[in-house]
């Protein structure tokens, strides 16, 4: 008698990998967010979106073969700290996004040409506020570029989000190896 294993499609089929930081900075980008909204007067885009720092989107009915690929490629990688420092902008035509810059640019740099490609344009960062029109950005800028800002966390794992019911749930993490 012969069995077969047939595979079947997966539910989820977008994922989102990123770096989460932890708790007290995730509270501080709440509170940086909180205060755009007070200065531009109104909501915006990602007013309540959580922080993070952004690796890949991957949208794929064959999202477990994505995920066991990031699970071999960071197996191989050491966790490492996360230096964040102060406020910068980057411009998109007429519009500015808002963000935490991290400083040590090349381990994050490092996860994301090994699971993707290289690109140049990519530059980790956490965001504050995406593409204000400029008339916000004047609102909120002058009040926010002095800001001084200084943290750090260990990343030692990446997380997978998963898109359900049009939000981001969490789907699972994946240790760096030691």
């Amino acid at each position: 008698m012969r069995t077969s294993i047939t595979k079947t499609k997966s539910p989820v089929q977008e994922l989102f990998f990123i770096i989460s930081p932890p708790r007290h900075i995730l509270s501080d980008v709440f509170v940086l967010k909180d205060d755009v909204h007070y200065l531009i007067g109104h909501k915006f885009a990602d007013r309540y979106s959580t922080a993070h720092i952004s690796l890949f989107k991957y949208a794929d009915e064959h999202v477990d073969d994505m995920v066991r690929h990031v699970e071999t490629k960071v197996s191989t990688m050491k966790p490492f700290n996360v230096f964040i420092k102060n406020l910068n902008v980057f411009s998109h035509g007429s519009e500015r996004t808002i963000y935490l810059d991290i400083v040590n640019k090349y381990p994050v740099r490092d996860i994301f040409e090994k699971l993707i490609k290289e690109d140049a344009n990519f530059t980790p960062h956490i965001t504050i506020a995406k593409k204000l029109s400029s008339e916000d950005f004047l609102k909120a800028w002058p009040y926010l570029q002095g800001f001084a800002y200084s943290q750090h966390f260990l990343c030692d794992r990446i997380t997978v989000l998963a898109r359900a019911e049009g939000r981001w749930i969490h789907y699972k993490d994946i240790l760096l190896g030691e």
